[in-house]
């Protein structure tokens, strides 16, 4: 998905024909023919933010719909992005785990055998668009520092996030509010610097569980499978898109 378009349009949001589910019937190839239950418009199954760009979901088929529905109502499908934001965010002892605390908290996070590599924990309450609060676990660690005469503290520093929850701008108001670093063009929560910048926030990875193959029928036509660049992660699939530049 690229930036400054909205997913969906919603009601009185005035954008149209402008959205990503209307440009899917054109950007998408049709399901195969024979193909049982295909949604005539491609329907994204999840939502991205209009100003962040990446990776998104969409389902072709009523049984992908729903299926791929369920494993985000379930926390199973694990998304990472990649953000560059104004400073340098501290990383506290108090909040650093390791990759296997990572793991255990259900994000995608690979495992080291010695556990040297540290992640940071932000479980820090955001409330809803209803107002109601609601719990939210990001895990992030720094990718890399630079310094920067815009930056604050001249510095910018790209980070990468995994959530374990999804709410309502969950990882800019993390970065913005806990660890006081905004994401770089996030022109509600940093009003200081890069106003004139695009929001570099982008949705790099995706793994889950492949909605067909993981049927009682698609799994036997898995096991039927001779290619085993296809057999990937016994029936996950791994999606992986470029960051920013």
């Amino acid at each position: 998905k690229p930036a400054g378009v909205v997913v969906k349009s919603h009601r009185k949001g005035g954008h149209g024909i402008m959205t990503i589910r209307s440009a899917l019937p054109f950007a998408l190839q049709p399901p195969s023919v024979g193909t049982v239950a295909i949604i005539r418009r491609p329907q994204p199954v999840h939502r991205l933010d209009k100003p962040t760009s990446g990776l998104l979901l969409v389902a072709k088929t009523k049984p992908a719909m729903v299926d791929l529905t369920r494993q985000f109502v379930e926390r199973n499908i694990k998304k990472t992005y990649t953000a560059i934001l104004n400073g340098k965010p501290d990383e506290p002892n108090e909040t650093s785990i390791t990759s296997m605390e990572a793991h255990k908290l259900g994000v995608d996070v690979e495992l080291q055998s010695d556990d040297a590599e540290k992640w940071q924990l932000i479980d820090y309450t955001l409330n809803d668009k209803s107002g109601a609060h609601r719990s939210a676990v990001t895990v992030w660690r720094i990718l890399q520092c630079c310094k920067s005469l815009e930056g604050t503290d001249n510095y910018v520093t790209m980070v990468e996030l995994k959530p374990k929850t999804g709410r309502y701008h969950q990882l800019r108001r993390h970065m913005a509010w806990v660890r006081d670093c905004p994401v770089i063009g996030d022109s509600e929560y940093d009003h200081l610097n890069f106003k004139d910048e695009s929001l570099y926030l982008c949705s790099n990875k995706v793994t889950l569980d492949h909605p067909y193959y993981n049927t009682e029928a698609g799994r036997k036509e898995w096991e039927e499978l001779e290619d085993e660049n296809v057999k990937y992660g016994n029936g996950m699939i791994q999606l992986s898109g470029k960051t920013n530049d």
